[in-house]
């Protein structure tokens, strides 16, 4: 049996910034060749009333994503083009080593603003 082949360069072309809850405010690092795919959705519960339902799956490559020593946990932010998504669930896929991880995300509200 061979070991898993890392997820190509080629396909992890995004960046984001991973934001961790603390004591006195947030944490933030810079995740960097990422790959991630966001689904757009809108619900219309009244005429006059929607909300944004978007997703996101962000794919890690605990080979070729950076930084290596990254920890992932529900509850966390993904800011991915200005938009602040919160962190629903956490996969880690592995062979015989971690291989990568998938993560998925639900929109939390409009634009980032940095504190």
């Amino acid at each position: 049996m061979s070991a898993l082949k890392p997820i190509p360069a080629e396909l992890l072309t995004d960046c984001a910034v991973l934001r961790t809850p603390e004591a006195g405010g947030y944490t933030d690092e810079d995740l960097i060749d990422v790959r991630i795919v966001r689904t757009n959705a809108i619900t219309d519960y009244t005429a006059g009333r929607t909300r944004d339902c978007t997703e996101l799956v962000m794919y890690f490559d605990c080979e070729n994503s950076y930084p290596q020593d990254v920890e992932f946990a529900a509850g966390q932010t993904i800011v991915y083009c200005e938009e602040s998504y919160e962190i629903t669930s956490v996969e880690l896929f592995s062979g015989t080593a971690p291989h990568h991880y998938r993560i998925k995300a639900r929109k939390t509200d409009g634009t980032f603003r940095a504190e």
